[in-house]
């Protein structure tokens, strides 16, 4: 098991933890563990607040909410929106300017013509012209992946008129790299976008409102409990986690994660099939008891 760890006294001096869903919370299309579950419950004993930060859409988080009813608040969208998930109803909103998306698209179509776009409102989901045709087909098998791609079709040119977006995925039709895309849309995202990816061979980079990201918003979310970046541990797995790992004072990438992830990461938590969050939580919990006494 690969784990490293601050010390004693800056463990029990954690007092929220940010943990990344997909591939670090839990295993994608897994409930998450009864091991995993305990620890949370665990951390939380002690006072320390317990926060889910995903890429996740506000429409994804149901199946989390059912597993945590004891956690009231999730960062959804990789930033750009903040869950009440005891209610279900949105408590914070950083979207996109609906101004950008249109100009956007047709710079986009002129570098990548073959592009696809789908955008995530906290309405729903609304795509371009074959995103969920193509998704569905070629990224699962799965009905129910196929059921969460569901989405009403929004002809082009008229982006403009969604309202609040809080991400814009793009997607090359049969092209399953993602680093490469991300490569070649960055320079057309300058100033209007934050792009990033949650995934290497999905294919599908996701777009920000410009200096939107998990670490922005979970700075915010902290700074209103009073809470500093030292107080902070956080998790995860992917390029989209690397500006929260950075920014908590103990950033943990999972010890299997995205090469970027491990190089952004001060410390390491095992991997899912090693227990996870899990062993880290334990050692917080433990370490936060014996300094309560």
């Amino acid at each position: 098991m690969s784990m490293h760890l601050p010390d004693e006294r800056a463990l029990a001096g954690i007092r929220l933890i940010a943990t990344d869903v997909d591939g670090t919370l839990l295993e994608t299309g897994t409930p998450i563990t009864a091991r995993v579950l305990e620890a949370i419950d665990a951390v939380r004993e002690t006072g320390a607040h317990v926060v889910p930060v995903t890429g996740r859409p506000l429409r994804w988080m149901d199946p989390v909410a059912a597993q945590l009813p004891q956690l009231q608040w999730a960062i959804c969208a990789n930033g750009s929106a903040v869950l009440d998930m005891q209610s279900g109803q949105l408590a914070a909103a950083y979207g996109i300017d609906p101004g950008q998306l249109v100009d956007f698209r047709e710079r986009l179509h002129s570098v990548l013509p073959q592009a696809v776009l789908a955008y995530e409102t906290p309405d729903g989901s609304f795509t371009s012209p074959g995103f969920v045709h193509d998704s569905a087909t070629e990224l699962s098998e799965s009905a129910a992946v196929r059921a969460r791609l569901e989405a009403p079709e929004i002809a082009y040119g008229e982006e403009s008129t969604l309202g609040t977006v809080l991400k814009v995925l793009v997607r090359i039709p049969g092209s399953y790299d993602s680093e490469a895309l991300l490569n070649a849309v960055s320079p057309l995202t300058s100033g209007i976008f934050h792009p990033t990816h949650s995934n290497p061979s999905s294919g599908l980079i996701e777009l920000a409102a410009p200096g939107i990201t998990k670490a922005h918003t979970l700075e915010v979310f902290a700074a209103d409990r009073g809470i500093s970046s030292p107080e902070v541990a956080a998790f995860g797995d992917m390029p989209n986690d690397i500006e929260m790992l950075t920014w908590a004072g103990a950033g943990f990438a999972i010890a299997d994660g995205h090469q970027q992830a491990l190089q952004a990461a001060a410390f390491r938590a095992p991997s899912l099939a090693d227990g996870g969050i899990a062993p880290v939580l334990e050692a917080i919990a433990r370490a936060r008891s014996a300094e309560l006494g």
